[in-house]
């Protein structure tokens, strides 16, 4: 364990002095053109950092600081102030949560993330003003940074509940009624957010932008069939859980109104992609009318190169590929690389064969064509790349081990695809799930001197240094049949080549806890060739004839090897 300390502290070392084993390859660009040359950084706006504490309160309703489930301040200009910190973290793409107006409030929780729309055509004011927007959108550019926004198409916030018994009350069984598969529940709605009675909170009206100007919703554009799940029709057709209202998407006058809607926030703020929510939620034929429809309004306004981003949060490829389609989606999270390599092979002790399948395999479900009008690229390649998010536990809350991180982000940078850091993960935060995985940032300082923030640093700028990890292709050439709970001498071993104008990198992971792990593999790397830890600058090894190449790695070891 001590040489993997000492290994790590170089890291910090080789970034201080600008040195490493790839100094001779091109330098990094000043902004970008090409997606494949973002790196992504996710943050909850609510838990990055306050930097107007005067918009802490709205209404009756303030900041419960602690409490992860209600409001904590952070806005905009917090994150504005922090662009230096992510620039020098080797950021270059930002994704922000939600920007609309919300439902603030409910018995249980606040709307702190964005998803509970009120207004989708009015910016949040608990996060700014839509001048504190446009600035951040403009600070970001003026630094090659990119900016996507969160968007939800599927649900409102619950801007209503079903009055079962028209006693003009709201009882908690008419939050979430049963499903209705046939129609619309036959009661009327109440226009509030909270339980109880018309004195107890204030009646609500959404909004969004329709034929020009700000209108009101009104019941035909909802489904009201009550509480919704997954798996059945009632995830397309019911309320998503927690009382979030279903918008009726199969409507063209919804579509339009949505189109409508999210071209007005690009126009006024500039942004530079969508990060769309809940997609499965939304029936198929929706995705191509509004990608196509978004796009040709994109392209009216001179706008390309625009990133649709869906979240589609399953593991089978032929279900995430499928919202990639002719006009739809211009890509997906790869969720089969987060739960099936990340989760069960590399943390959770799987065999590294079924690599194959996740990183070469699953590529024969996408399309090979670019989206007409859209980011440039085919979903395969712009798919993003993640070993955690807001959804689900920190990888420091699965493994409460910093080498674990190391792992799973050295995975995640030398992957075919877009990487994506979320918030904190360079802090070594460990939430476990739910509010918990979405801390406060701004009681850490933001330091930049941890090794965790180093290591993911290097990653950052190695991966801008080498073309070949942006848009080389990739080539698993070991991985072992036998897991991180096996003894054999090649237990957890699994390692891939990305090849990109004739330069060969190597990406090299031991997915073992406790034992290090040895395989000897060919290469296509002359004989002879020196073979060097990215990160680090030393020697590893060395191709012998025929380009065999021996590796040992200790227990959750990770290393990129560049040829010298």
């Amino acid at each position: 364990m001590q040489r993997r300390a000492s290994g790590l502290l170089g890291v910090a070392a080789l970034l201080l002095t600008g040195c490493g084993a790839g100094s001779s390859a091109p330098d990094e660009p000043a902004g970008f053109d090409d997606w494949r040359d973002a790196i992504v950084y996710q943050l909850l706006v609510d838990r990055f950092d306050d930097g107007d504490p005067g918009n802490d309160v709205q209404g009756d309703v303030g900041t419960e600081p602690g409490d992860l489930a209600r409001f904590q301040g952070g806005d905009w200009l917090g994150v504005r102030q922090r662009l230096p910190y992510l620039e020098e973290l080797g950021i270059n793409t930002l994704w922000i949560s939600p920007v609309v107006r919300n439902v603030d409030r409910t018995e249980t929780q606040d709307g702190y993330h964005g998803y509970w729309a009120l207004d989708f055509d009015a910016p949040n004011p608990r996060f700014g003003s839509l001048e504190d927007l446009e600035h951040l959108v403009r600070d970001a550019h003026a630094r090659g940074m990119r900016v996507i926004i969160d968007v939800v198409t599927n649900h409102t916030g619950r801007v209503f509940n079903y009055d079962l018994n028209r006693d003009g009350e709201v009882t908690p069984d008419e939050v979430e009624p049963a499903y209705s598969s046939e129609a619309p529940i036959d009661a009327p709605l109440i226009w509030r957010s909270c339980l109880g009675g018309a004195d107890d909170c204030e009646t609500l009206t959404p909004h969004w932008t329709r034929n020009g100007r700000s209108t009101a919703l009104s019941v035909s554009d909802f489904r009201r069939r009550g509480a919704g799940g997954f798996g059945d029709d009632s995830q397309l057709y019911g309320d998503f859980p927690t009382g979030l209202r279903d918008l009726d998407t199969a409507q063209d006058g919804v579509v339009e109104a949505l189109v409508e809607t999210y071209l007005e926030w690009v126009r006024k703020t500039d942004v530079d992609g969508f990060r769309v929510d809940a997609v499965p939620h939304v029936e198929q034929p929706f995705w191509a009318k509004f990608g196509a429809r978004l796009r040709e309004g994109l392209d009216a306004e001179g706008k390309h190169g625009f990133l649709l981003l869906g979240e589609v949060f399953n593991r089978d490829p032929a279900v995430l590929a499928s919202y990639t389609d002719r006009d739809e989606l211009d890509t997906v999270f790869d969720f089969a690389f987060k739960f099936d390599l990340v989760d069960r092979v590399l943390l959770g002790g799987a065999a590294p064969s079924l690599a194959r399948q996740i990183l070469e395999g699953n590529r024969s479900y996408f399309p090979v064509e670019p989206q007409p009008q859209g980011a440039g690229l085919d979903p395969w390649a712009l798919r993003l790349v993640f070993a955690d998010n807001h959804d689900v536990w920190r990888v420091r809350g699965q493994i409460d081990d910093p080498f674990a991180t190391d792992l799973v982000m050295t995975a995640v940078f030398g992957a075919d695809g877009i990487p994506a850091v979320y918030y904190g993960t360079e802090q070594d935060f460990k939430g476990r799930g739910g509010h918990e995985s979405r801390e406060v940032m701004w009681t850490t300082g933001f330091p930049t001197d941890g090794t965790t923030f180093r290591v993911v640093q290097a990653l950052c700028a190695l991966r801008k240094r080498e073309p070949a990890l942006r848009y080389g292709s990739l080539r698993v050439l070991y991985a072992s049949d036998h897991g991180g709970m096996d003894s054999e001498r090649d237990a957890g071993i699994l390692v891939w080549q990305r090849e990109y104008a004739g330069r060969r990198l190597l990406v090299a992971l031991n997915g073992h806890a406790l034992q290090s792990s040895r395989a000897s593999f060919r290469t296509d790397y002359a004989e002879g060739t020196r073979l060097y830890d990215a990160l680090r600058g030393e020697e590893v090894t060395q191709a012998q004839a025929v380009g065999q190449v021996s590796l040992e790695l200790p227990p959750r070891g990770a290393l990129i090897l560049v040829p010298r």
